[in-house]
């Protein structure tokens, strides 16, 4: 059945200038789980390359364990942002904004402001998400946080197998640019199934790329431009100014 049934399209009106856009200090833990169609375990965007097909169709999806907004609580919610995320062709970029039912009134303002401030501060494909809509989210997480699975019904299916060594720890470890965190772990992408009628949009990118993130987010850290995809140009290689940063949060390159 289709989350239109449910979901509210366009509750809030998308912010048209993001310099302008007042956003309220934000502090958040959770995980991020990131999928798209770039060859597995090979997106060249996370190194500051172009996508491998020239648009990247793709979910960018969240759950907060625990955060504020200013002073409202978002723990336990959950948001996803999906689209055509990255692209050199800043014409072709597109996103809409789902946000978790059981957030309130206000929750669903602030999820809505943090997506769409981290959506205008990637600097290889800043955007605004046209159209945003709340709807039943479903996220499940295996006791050995290997497994993770995200349905917004009707319209995304998600699986994701995080592989760990013999002592739990994530077998892949990389510095990346990323909206939640500089640093992820590659992921198998079992399922990735997008369907939304309202917008026209459709894909079966299962078997792509994943990465999933376990992240502690500020906005002091974008305000001091801590995040590597502050510094993006689609060169292929990291700039100058993010080796700076990598060495000075003692990264790997």
């Amino acid at each position: 059945m289709s989350a239109f049934l449910f979901g509210i399209v366009c509750l809030f009106p998308p912010q048209q200038n993001h310099s302008a856009a007042v956003v309220s200090d934000f502090d958040l833990e959770g995980v991020a789980i990131f999928q798209c169609q770039c060859t597995a375990h090979a997106c060249p965007c996370q190194k500051n390359g172009a996508p491998t097909h020239g648009t990247c169709e793709a979910a960018d999806f969240v759950h907060i364990r625990s955060g504020r907004y200013g002073k409202t609580r978002l723990d336990g919610l959950n948001a996803a942002v999906i689209g055509n995320l990255v692209d050199q062709n800043k014409s072709r970029l597109y996103a809409t904004i789902y946000i978790d039912e059981k957030a309130d009134p206000a929750q669903r303002a602030a999820l809505n402001s943090i997506e769409q401030f981290l959506n205008g501060a990637y600097e290889t494909s800043s955007q605004q998400a046209s159209r945003v809509k709340v709807v039943a989210i479903t996220f499940s997480e295996s006791l050995d946080k290997t497994f993770y699975e995200i349905e917004i019904p009707g319209v995304l299916h998600e699986q994701t197998i995080l592989k760990r060594d013999a002592s739990g720890k994530p077998v892949s470890n990389e510095t990346a640019m990323d909206s939640w965190a500089n640093r992820e772990h590659y992921a198998d992408n079992v399922k990735f199934e997008y369907h939304d009628k309202q917008s026209r949009k459709a894909w079966d990118h299962s078997g792509g790329y994943a990465n999933v993130k376990y992240f502690h987010l500020t906005k002091k850290m974008y305000d001091d431009k801590e995040m590597l995809g502050q510094y993006g140009d689609f060169s292929g290689h990291w700039t100058s100014e993010q080796l700076a940063l990598i060495h000075k949060q003692r990264l790997s390159e």
